[in-house]
């Protein structure tokens, strides 16, 4: 048995469930920043850096994934972490 092999298996599974059972929390979070920001600025607060209240309008989020995306990133990690956990208790 390898605990580190199980450990980092168990980690994976850990953080691709989320991912598959509710992918819209992580697409809708980078469109709720970019909003709270634009809100931010509209009220007064100051730009962090040239223009970002003229680029947050503009543009879309930079990291906007699908949700069928996302489970899939899910499910890829699922299977690292399951094949890392079986790999981990037969050594």
């Amino acid at each position: 048995m390898d605990g580190l092999l199980i450990g980092a298996g168990l980690a994976l599974v850990a953080a691709a469930i989320p991912a598959i059972v509710r992918p819209h929390a992580l697409t809708n979070q980078s469109l709720r920043n970019r909003d709270r920001r634009l809100n931010e600025l509209r009220s007064g607060a100051e730009e962090r850096y040239f223009e970002e209240r003229r680029e947050l309008e503009s543009y879309t989020p930079r990291y906007n994934p699908s949700n069928q995306t996302i489970r899939r990133m899910g499910l890829i990690g699922l299977a690292l972490g399951c094949v890392s956990i079986f790999q981990g208790m037969t050594q």
